[in-house]
């Protein structure tokens, strides 16, 4: 009986252990991630962010390790990867206020394509974004650090969407 108890007490332990040892591997691997990212190495914080996806798709930094993705092949000049990436982030994400810089990130690439429909459709998906209510303000804005250390800023007016990058406009996407 003694033995039963002891068994069952660590199995006990261990449904509650590993969770928190799974939380501070991606922790450390998210920081490990954010930190070749500010000395500039991109391509290996891009592995790391790739890690945190593969080995702890659950964990806190899933959701920004997906959006570094798209980041990471916009800023590699690789639109097609980009616009797959942003597209699953939108897709995985669509509430998040995120998921509006992931659609000014797909408008922009339409944009730089020069492929008005896909411009359109981003767009429209910006417009129906929306949810929000202008009732004090002409203005709503959103503030987000990404796993690159780019500085987000995303002000949504009554007829537009503006996004800024590191404090300068990225790009705008009227209604």
């Amino acid at each position: 009986m003694k033995l039963y108890v002891i068994i069952l007490s660590l199995l006990w332990q261990g449904c509650f252990w590993v969770p928190c040892v799974k939380a501070s591997e991606a922790n450390l691997e998210w920081t490990e991630a954010i930190g070749l990212a500010k000395q500039g190495e991109n391509d290996f914080a891009f592995m790391d962010f790739r890690a945190i996806l593969d080995d702890y798709p659950n964990s806190r930094w899933a959701m920004a390790s997906a959006f570094a993705q798209g980041e990471y092949y916009f800023l590699q000049d690789n639109l097609p990867m980009a616009t797959d990436e942003f597209k699953n982030f939108y897709a995985k994400y669509p509430q998040h206020p995120e998921a509006l810089i992931a659609i000014a990130y797909l408008f922009k690439i339409a944009e730089i394509q020069k492929n008005p429909d896909r411009m359109k459709e981003y767009r429209n998906k910006a417009a129906s974004f929306r949810q929000l209510t202008f009732i004090f303000n002409d203005q709503k804005s959103f503030k987000f650090m990404s796993g690159f250390q780019r500085k987000y800023k995303l002000v949504s007016y009554i007829n537009k969407v503006d996004l800024y990058v590191n404090g300068k406009l990225f790009t705008e996407v009227p209604f």
